[in-house]
């Protein structure tokens, strides 16, 4: 009986206690609400995705240049000359003073269905890096007349072949489903889709503003039940009094072989009180 009764107090401490902190946790998310997504956009022809946020303009430490006109998702203040951005799904690093905030987001703000065809008879290799130079920088092998490429951007790398130039394409090859990134020699490749100006017009911004718990969350928001309408109070109050009384009443409510068992003990006593009496009554015969 005694941990029958412990458990129900158990039980009822647990709702009365979990159930207002799950109320002020949904609360506090009804009230916290995200930042929107902060876009700039290029200035010129020759802004760059880095790979790090340091003052190194070889291509060792640059993704791609990014088509004119188009933007990149700012994600923060990474120093005072950087922000961390991202273009489609590859994220780096763009100088602050080469692109220009907007307000919005852009419908189109990356190129996202530019494409090339692989014009090598033997194939070409996908690099790592846009050096040729490089042996163990080789990720995949491109067949002859591949087109399942997707062009990010370009870049100034190595000259593989003299007076060729050194322009190569960074870009995604699909095959198998499986998808590698990396940089082919612009040299072996033709049919690249013209990728014409994105036209879209934004208001232009100073600066951007990057979402934080401090800035979008409540300052001082009474999240207590108390602070609730008097008919939500009311029906928690039930919500939570009526399953403890049903448990209660399934802890404490007789079974049958109970009832039986106590029925029997009463025919028992009883019988024993009538013999006890008929012992009496020849006592006193006698």
């Amino acid at each position: 009986m005694k941990k029958k009764i412990l458990f129900v107090c158990l039980i009822i401490f647990l709702c009365l206690v979990i159930l207002p902190l799950k109320l002020d946790a949904k609360i506090y998310a009804d009230n916290y609400t995200a930042g929107s997504p902060q876009y700039a956009r290029v200035k010129g022809s020759n802004v760059k995705l880095y790979k790090t946020p340091a003052a190194i303009e070889d291509y060792s430490n640059v993704y791609f240049t990014i088509p004119e006109s188009y933007f990149v998702e700012l994600l923060d203040y990474e120093n005072e000359n950087y922000f961390s951005a991202r273009y489609l799904d590859c994220y780096g690093y763009v100088k602050i003073s080469e692109v220009q905030c907007v307000s919005g987001v852009p419908q189109n703000p990356f190129v996202t269905k530019a494409s090339f065809r692989v014009f090598a008879p033997n194939g070409l290799e996908l690099r790592s890096s846009p050096s040729q130079s490089d042996g163990l920088n080789v990720i995949a092998n491109i067949n002859y007349l591949e087109t399942n490429l997707q062009y990010y951007g370009k870049i100034d790398g190595e000259e593989a072949i003299v007076y060729k130039g050194n322009e190569w394409y960074f870009c995604k090859y699909t095959k198998n489903g499986q998808e590698q990134k990396g940089y082919v020699y612009s040299v072996f490749c033709d049919l690249l889709t013209t990728i014409s100006t994105n036209t879209e017009i934004l208001e232009y911004v100073s600066e951007p503003t990057f979402a934080t718990k401090e800035t979008n969350a409540p300052a001082e928001t009474d999240t207590s039940l108390s602070s609730l309408p008097s008919t939500t109070q009311i029906l928690i109050i039930v919500a939570v009094c009526v399953p403890c009384v049903l448990i209660i009443y399934l802890l404490f409510r007789p079974t049958r072989i109970t009832a039986r068992a106590y029925q029997n003990a009463e025919e028992k006593s009883a019988k024993r009180k009538k013999h006890s009496r008929k012992q009496d009554y020849y006592e006193l015969e006698e």
